[in-house]
């Protein structure tokens, strides 16, 4: 059953799953109980449906198989801020099982969705009930339990079970969290979830070459799984936050598309950057990683014995070629000298490449921040790389290890400097082979600042992380923002265009002025023993704003100081930081 496919069939599938999402992004973004303008989850997940179909369609073999591992690199890569990362978990666990699997019966799709439960509960340091997350646990119950209780099922009334299944597990997340009772809405990946499983449901009916399959019988089956172990994480009852956590290989995303807007300070070893994939049979990974490895630095061999997609910067790419060759036929070679992407990455930077400091010896600081005035500040600070992104334009993972590979640095520190984005690095963190990344929990621009000015590059990772995770423990960060919808909360009701003040990150004032919302705001935050507000003002702040907003605080605390830096940052008029 898991046989070959046609191409045009599979864009057909691909396409119809998509559009049907697109007609309900905005639906699913405005379930969004908080409304401030993040990237929304039905963008986020659009954006990683599109990265599986472009990866997708570059499967040289028309098997399911190829196509399935493709889809899984794809959403990866692609995966873009918390809904996206956790649908590509989902996809990878589902995948996993396919995979290996001889065929396709009720128990290999129970097993593939407690595969996809398992692994997805695994990427969360702390799962919470009421997401995503319950949505595909209930799905695999649901599953489990039409395998116990049925000898075969046909898979039109196998797929309308599911999504009627999928709908009550949407709804009962609005129970499940208060945050979403109070707001009287479910939860947005949820809902991204049932629409994915309903444009699937609507390929099998739309597209005429795979409609029969709907009449097929699915019956239970030995799970013919091939003796391969799948490292997929618990194996047995409820998951916990440790649940799915594995050492599996995991997989990078091929392509000659560039990294924008990255400004990076270092020098180059290593000329050619060297990607290619190698489909074969029998490939030992550890033999070819180890023989590329010493080819060159910021080596990728990830993959399985069939299919391997590899990443080198080394200067002898004919060699790497000539060792891939070895075990396969190689497909989407690329090629590109660094050295000239440097020179064009720096063009439009603060200096020439000639004229740009040197990376640390060991290590770089990796930020990931927008707008002229903030990056400016980062890059005072010492940092060596500025991946452009933040509020409603999150980095994907592919981004992320992009920037991490381009760096001659083998130890790399990244601040998010978004809840957002914790998420997304993480993952760009454990495809990163032979270096050290760490990942600092940093949730906004001033703790993302405040990090930073706590690095000591003489003190050892394990102080340093200690120090700066401990400096944004005690960081009070206030944001000013206008809400992109209505919205219904603990504070208060919202209307679309009120002026909202976030205190690290949770709405606390709701004002129609800009002014009277940060007065009110920092009036919350202080406790009396605060002495300097450090306001980084975006692009859309007025002068008479701040001006308004700097005498009102000087009547009410005349013995703080203020401090004034222009940020930049779309969306946000105004971030500030007391201490």
């Amino acid at each position: 059953m898991l046989g070959n496919i046609d191409k045009k069939v599979l864009e057909d599938i691909i396409d119809t799953i998509i559009d049907n999402f697109k007609k309900n992004e905005a639906k699913i973004n405005d379930m969004n109980v908080f409304p401030v303008p993040d990237g929304d989850t039905g963008t986020n997940m659009l954006l990683t449906l599109k990265s599986i179909k472009e990866e997708v369609l570059k499967a040289k073999s028309p098997s399911m198989k190829s196509v399935m591992e493709n889809a899984s690199m794809g959403a990866l890569m692609g995966a873009r801020g918390n809904s996206g990362v956790i649908l590509s978990q989902i996809l990878r666990g589902f995948f996993d099982i396919l995979i290996r699997s001889d065929g396709l019966d009720l128990d290999i799709i129970s097993e593939a969705l407690k595969s996809s439960r398992d692994v997805a509960y695994g990427s969360v340091q702390n799962p919470t009930e009421g997401t995503m997350l319950t949505t595909i646990k209930d799905m695999h119950i649901h599953v489990e339990e039409i395998a116990e209780s049925n000898g075969e099922i046909n898979m039109a009334d196998l797929m309308d079970s599911i999504i009627a299944a999928t709908e009550k597990s949407v709804e009962r997340t609005t129970f499940l969290l208060p945050v979403l009772k109070q707001a009287n809405v479910v939860d947005a990946g949820a809902q991204g979830i049932l629409d994915i499983l309903i444009g699937l449901k609507l390929a099998f009916l739309n597209v005429d070459s795979i409609n029969g399959n709907l009449d097929k019988k699915i019956a239970r089956g030995n799970r013919a799984m091939t003796n391969k172990k799948v490292k997929a994480g618990v194996a047995a009852g409820n998951p916990g936050p440790g649940a799915g956590r594995n050492d599996a290989k995991e997989e990078k995303r091929s392509g000659n598309r560039e990294l924008d807007e990255v400004k990076m300070k270092s020098e180059i070893k290593y000329t050619y950057c060297t990607e290619f994939v190698i489909r074969g049979s029998g490939i030992n990974l550890e033999r070819l990683r180890e023989k590329i490895e010493s080819y060159g630095d910021s080596t990728l061999v990830v993959g399985n014995e069939n299919l391997v997609k590899i990443h080198v910067h080394t200067n002898v790419p004919q060699k790497v070629l000539k060792r891939g060759i070895r075990e396969g036929t190689l497909h989407d070679i690329d090629i590109n000298n660094m050295k000239d992407q440097r020179m064009e990455a720096v063009g439009g930077g603060p200096g020439t490449a000639e004229e740009a400091e040197a990376a640390p010896a060991g290590r770089a600081l990796v930020v990931i921040a927008n707008g002229a005035g903030i990056e400016e500040i980062f890059k005072s600070l010492g940092v060596d790389v500025i991946i452009s992104g933040g509020q409603s334009m999150n980095p994907s993972t592919y981004d992320i290890v992009k920037t991490i590979n381009n760096t001659s640095a083998a130890e790399i520190i990244i601040f998010p400097n978004n809840k957002n984005i914790i998420l997304t690095a993480n993952q760009a963190k454990k495809l990163v082979k032979k270096k050290t990344v760490t990942v600092i929990p940093t949730r906004t621009i001033p703790e993302g600042i405040s990090a930073v000015l706590n690095y000591n590059p003489d003190a050892g990772m394990e102080e340093n992380s200690y120090n700066m995770e401990q400096s944004i423990k005690g960081s009070k960060c206030g944001e000013i923002t206008q809400a992109v919808r209505d919205a219904n909360l603990y504070v208060g009701e919202i209307k679309k265009g009120e002026y909202i003040g976030l205190n690290n990150g949770k709405v606390r004032v709701i004002s129609d002025n800009i002014i009277n919302a940060s007065i009110d705001l920092i009036r919350e935050m202080m406790d009396g023993n605060e002495e300097v507000i450090t306001f980084y003002t975006g692009k859309d702040a007025t002068r008479e704003d701040m001006r308004s907003v700097k005498e009102e605080l000087k009547k009410i605390y005349p013995r703080l100081d203020i401090e004034i830096h222009k940020g930049g940052q779309p969306l946000y008029p105004f971030i500030f930081s007391i201490e």
